[in-house]
């Protein structure tokens, strides 16, 4: 109750105090709402539909979305996301650094006048505002900028407004044959001189070549074919063609184009990229006259991407053999016999449960990361070499009597048994050797190398095995004692 009083009485103090200062020191009125700096645009990104830029100099730019993404308006040609995304993001909630003047005798001297640019942007509620853009300010790093209609004039940063002096080619899309790899249902490039290199999706992460062999597919490899296309950017714009006659193509050598690369999508249609003659004959100049069927529009960007299209087709095979994600893993089955560089050998299940891993014989629990990384390193073992696609006999890669054989159980209730023999050759690196080891699925006729990482994970789930084990018939063989010391002791009295 004391501290109570001491606090209640400080308090009492300070609030006379703080009266006084107010009463001698009144503080100045409330600033007036329409001194404070205004903002002057607030909306969502998303909600902007539509975009107009006229210049004094007559060219007027306009762009509108639409559901195959945003277009010229006046060409039909793809707008800048860039440019599309620059305008959202800086007017979303554009604010005044400062206002200039009200009602100004003269516009034209914040460049306000007939030299002005004007600006419309309307949203999806069929609202719509608009501003006139002037010249910078004196300090270069701000704009004038009147809303209309007002006769307010502020100034906004200058990377709010100082686009909109931009070249037309400057709101165009310059990545003309973007897509997303995840679409892509197929494949197919015909290059001068070689044969047809053609690939069909089979699931969402396999692949498989159809031309010029039939063989799996690296995903890996085919999304880096992918990239290189998607990727492409025009250096310039040559000509936009009405006329798409092999004779209108002729000058850019897009009449028998070196390349074409056809690729075919499950909800939409087709892009077919023609690469045409290169720019220059020196090595050094990467670029060539490239065009899409069906748009006809001639740009410049570099072709090196043919490189990787003319690569051997064995650089497509898919290494990834097991063919098994390591999520849908629900069981492994281990045996593991000594060899002459390790003597560990033994035989074990672990089964997925919902939290976690347990041993498929009694039920408990597995500790620590083994079993997952059981699942991750076998399922996704990666051929460095493909050695064989079939040898007469399994006897020299010690695959007829394997060191190792892990059976993985899926989800949907299929089996993949991966056997792993011999060491094969190693691969040096700078730093060290790296083991290799002979492998290959049961029932299939290819043999792989592959890196000890899945040898090194069976050998671990071996050994945590056997030391439960040794535990458990410790735990056994006291629990026999104390039961026979019971029994005696029972006996004695």
């Amino acid at each position: 109750m004391k501290t109570f009083r001491s606090t209640l009485v400080l308090a009492l103090v300070v609030a006379s105090v703080y009266g006084l200062v107010r009463w001698l020191d009144p503080a100045p009125p409330d600033v007036a709402q329409e001194e404070l700096t205004p903002e002057l645009f607030f909306f969502e990104k998303q909600d902007l539909v539509r975009f107009e830029v006229a210049r004094p100099d007559g060219v007027v730019v306009a762009a509108h979305e639409t559901d195959d993404g945003w277009i010229l308006e006046g060409s039909g040609l793809r707008a800048s996301k860039s440019m599309v995304n620059r305008v959202k993001h800086q007017l979303h909630d554009l604010v005044a650094r400062a206002k200039v003047i009200d009602a100004p005798e003269d516009p034209a001297l914040y460049g306000l006048g007939a030299q002005a640019v004007r600006v419309k942007v309307e949203f999806k509620n069929g609202w719509v505002r608009e501003f006139l853009a002037g010249d910078p300010n004196p300090s270069q790093v701000s704009y004038y900028i009147q809303p209309v209609p007002g006769d307010q004039i502020f100034v906004v940063k200058k990377s709010a407004v100082d686009y909109y002096s931009f070249d037309l080619e400057d709101f165009r899309e310059r990545r003309f044959a973007s897509f997303d790899s995840k679409d892509v249902d197929r494949l197919q490039a015909e290059l001068e001189g070689r044969e047809l290199l053609s690939f069909q999706r089979l699931g969402e992460r396999t692949w498989e070549m159809l031309s010029p062999v039939e063989m799996d597919a690296s995903r890996d490899e085919i999304r880096g074919l992918l990239g290189r296309v998607s990727a492409l950017k025009a250096m310039d714009f040559v000509e936009d063609l009405d006329d798409p006659s092999p004779e209108a193509l002729e000058p850019w050598g897009l009449d028998q184009p070196r390349g074409r690369i056809h690729i075919a999508f499950g909800n939409r249609d087709p892009l077919v990229l023609l690469v045409g003659a290169p720019i220059s004959t020196d090595p050094e100049e990467k670029l060539a006259y490239m065009t899409l069927e069906g748009e006809w529009t001639v740009y410049q960007a570099k072709h090196d991407l043919l490189n990787d299209y003319a690569e051997d087709p064995a650089s497509f095979r898919n290494p990834r053999f097991v063919k098994v994600h390591h999520d849908d893993v629900v069981q492994v089955d281990v045996a593991l016999s000594a060899s002459d560089y390790d003597d560990t050998e033994g035989q074990a299940s672990i089964k997925r449960g919902v939290d976690e891993w347990h041993w498929a014989e009694d039920g408990r629990p597995v500790p620590g990361s083994t079993p997952e990384r059981v699942a991750i390193r076998i399922t996704g073992l990666n051929a460095e070499d493909f050695v064989h696609d079939a040898p007469a006999s399994l006897g020299p890669y010690g695959l007829d009597a394997p060191r190792a054989r892990a059976v993985l159980h899926t989800e949907d209730g299929e089996t993949r048994v991966v056997l792993i023999g011999d060491r094969g050759p190693s691969r040096e690196l700078e730093d060290r050797v790296v083991e290799r080891y002979y492998a290959m699925i049961e029932g299939e006729s290819p043999v792989y190398l592959v890196d000890r990482g899945g040898i090194d994970v069976l050998e671990d789930v071996i050994r945590e095995h056997n030391r439960k084990a040794d535990k458990d018939e410790e735990i056994a063989e006291r629990h026999e004692a104390m039961e026979e010391a019971r029994i005696v002791a029972g006996d004695d009295g």
